[in-house]
Formats: C-alpha cells, structure tokens, sequence
C-alpha cells in the first residue's frame, strides 16, 4: 500500500500532511503521558515485527505495492496513538533507507495506514467491548481473537479504499476511482484476511504466555 513519488499531485498531499502533522503532534503528547519506561522494549519488538512484516509486499497498481500493515496490532497492544508513532517510524525507516514509498507521499502513507487504520481498530474495540461479560470471566477468549481478526482484516480494507480514492482522483494518474477501488480491494480483501490471522496469532500467542501485555476491557483504550 506503498505509494511512491509523483503517483498524487500536491492538492492531495499537502492536505494530508497537514492532517498527519497535526495528529503526530497530539500523539507525541499523548504518548509522552502513557508510555511507560517498561514498555519501551515491547514497543520495540512489535515495531520490529511490523517492520519486518511490511517489508514483504508486491506491486498492485503502478506506484503503489500491497502488505500487511499491522497498525492494529501495535494498538492492540498499546494505543491507537501510541501505534501511529509506531507505524511513522517504520515507514519513514522504508522510505528513506529502502525507498519503499515515496519520500513527499509519506504524509499520504502515513495517513493510510495510521489514521484510516483507525476504523480498523474501533471495529476491535466495539467487540471486545459487547463481549466484554465473558471475557471478564475468563471463560472465553474467543471474543477477543474474533475482535483481533476482524479489527485487523478491516483495516486493511478502509486503508485500501482510501488509497484507492487518492490515486482515483489524482490528476498524474490517468484512471479514476471506478478502476482503482476495485483494484485495491480485490488485493486486500485477500492480504486482508492474511492480516486478520496473523494478528489473532500474534495476540493469542501473548493471551496465552504474556496477557499481561493486552489491556483488559477496564484499560482499554478507545484512541488515546
């Protein structure tokens, strides 16, 4: 979900970055509250994994390439805010050092994959939140892997449907919206799928060894 230079002209880019700027800067101070010195090992293994995860993408549209994204993931595990930090990095690390995407369209980027993301995320937390009687009571954790899979899996989905309209409506790309929605979502429905389980894995695997590290339904953050 990449996309690289001269795919949007700067009509579409300057608004989003003004947008990621703003949010970056609320998350930074949100952050500097929330995060504790103990979690900055976590915070960097999740990142790590991520970043890993990322790096393994294809070419759908010309400019732009699909992958896993794992936002919702690292919010699971810490906040929305805290996991667009997260998610920055690892794309300003790809653009510059790797050229994954394009160095003027990161705000576009970062924009995708960590605030559309966010529906994504909401999607988790309304389950987790419906469900949250039995999961309270330990007698079922099915809610919280159901909410993990599908928070992931639409993510991917809101991400690539917001992409898909930028490149759309782009003037430097000569097809619209009715040729790169479709495209982006015949992609990532599929990558989205990979998305959802591989985040229920991961999360399953700490429910089991290392729950203290998911936030109980009482700390669970809805975005800060």
């Amino acid at each position: 979900m990449h996309i690289g230079e001269g795919l949007l002209d700067l009509s579409i880019l300057i608004p989003l970055w003004i947008i990621v700027l703003g949010y970056g800067a609320i998350s930074l101070f949100k952050i500097r509250k929330s995060v504790k010195t103990d979690q900055v090992a976590i915070i960097s293994v999740i990142t790590a994994m991520v970043f890993a995860f990322q790096m393994l993408n294809f070419p759908i549209l010309t400019g732009t390439s699909g992958h896993l994204i794992g936002f919702v993931l690292m919010a699971i595990f810490f906040s929305p805010t805290t996991a667009f930090i997260m998610i920055s990095v690892i794309l300003v690390i790809q653009a510059f050092v790797f050229a994954d995407g394009g160095i003027i369209a990161l705000g576009a980027n970062m924009f995708n994959m960590g605030i559309a993301t966010l529906l994504g995320y909401f999607i988790y937390w309304i389950i987790r939140k419906k469900f949250s009687t039995n999961e309270a009571e330990g007698s079922n954790t099915k809610p919280l892997l159901i909410a993990t899979f599908f928070g992931g899996y639409f993510s991917v989905i809101f991400a690539s449907i917001i992409c898909g309209i930028e490149i759309g409506i782009s003037d430097n790309f000569p097809f619209g919206i009715g040729v790169t929605i479709p495209t982006m979502l015949i992609y990532h429905s599929l990558i989205g799928i990979g998305e959802g389980l591989i985040t229920m894995m991961v999360v399953s695997f700490f429910q089991k060894y290392a729950p203290e590290y998911i936030p109980t339904i009482e700390n669970l953050p809805i975005w800060s």
